[in-house]
């Protein structure tokens, strides 16, 4: 078993840290809110004062913070994972991240000769609580196999794209479609209802084809809203953000799909629905 630190406590972070303690695992936690460890220190872990102290503590080093800026905050300030992590400690970011700082911090990482990957997750809320998230690995594919152990608490798949970065870009696509597909779900139930159609027998039929999760999770928010979140349209924003950022440096100057979606969540956030459900831009059904 591993010496596990979590740096961030938030809907995916709490899901791997209680994961990795039903495991077996040692695990260290960190949150910038001490009050949302109570309940995962009354399971078994250990709350670190810095994340400094968090890393020292780790074999594995987990970051599952919110954005850019308090990832770099965690691992950079004078307190942050980089100052406590030890020569043989595996560094991972699993936060949804620019592409630019996640190579900033690989380069950060190499200078100190510790290991570090990116890996971001998919699976949301459900696949954190329930351990069965999927791993999108940038890094050494050499060492991943060592780790095993440790993912199997938390996830049911590992994928890896390539050296560090690939996951982030993976990500930051990944998000970027799905994204698209429930904004173009709720266009699709506002063209049915301006049809003339029964929104409720159009969204069982757009269940079948084109089906998929992105449909399923886009229809449910719709019957109910979800509670808790699948993910805020804050969230959404950022990553949209983010992708659009990786598209303008890849040299994709034109992605009119991405710009309208990114669009209409700034909407949102400026009406003041960050905190609401990503699928706030679609119609609910009325009670």
């Amino acid at each position: 078993m591993a010496n596990v630190a979590v740096v961030g406590l938030g809907i995916m972070g709490r899901g791997m840290a209680e994961n990795l303690l039903k495991q077996g695992h040692t695990v260290t936690v960190w949150n910038r809110n001490p009050d949302k460890a109570l309940g995962i220190a009354q399971a078994g872990a250990t709350v670190a004062a810095t994340p400094a102290e968090a890393a020292a503590r780790a074999d594995v080093v987990f970051e599952v913070t919110a954005d850019e800026g308090s990832s770099r905050a965690v691992w950079q300030e004078p307190d942050g994972i980089l100052e406590g992590a030890g020569p043989d400690a595996v560094l991972i970011t699993s936060a949804t991240l620019p592409v630019d700082w996640v190579e900033e911090l690989a380069a950060l990482c190499a200078r100190q000769g510790a290991a570090f990957y990116d890996i971001p997750l998919t699976g949301g809320a459900a696949g954190a609580r329930t351990g069965n998230l999927v791993l999108l690995a940038g890094g050494d594919a050499s060492g991943l196999p060592a780790l095993q152990p440790v993912f199997d608490a938390i996830a049911r798949e590992v994928r890896h794209f390539g050296p560090a970065g690939a996951g982030t870009r993976f990500k930051l696509i990944l998000n970027a479609l799905q994204v698209l597909h429930l904004a173009g779900f709720g266009e699709a139930l506002r063209m049915a209802e301006a049809a003339g159609l029964d929104p409720h027998q159009v969204g069982e039929a757009l269940l079948d084809r084109p089906g998929g999760v992105a449909t399923r999770l886009a229809w449910d928010s719709y019957l109910t809203p979800p509670e808790p979140l699948n993910f805020s349209a804050a969230w959404a924003h950022k990553d949209l953000t983010y992708a659009a950022r990786l598209a303008d440096e890849a040299g994709q100057s034109h992605h009119p799909l991405l710009d309208g979606v990114l669009s209409l969540f700034s909407a949102a956030l400026a009406e003041g629905r960050g905190e609401e459900d990503w699928s706030t831009v679609n119609p609910t059904s009325p009670r």
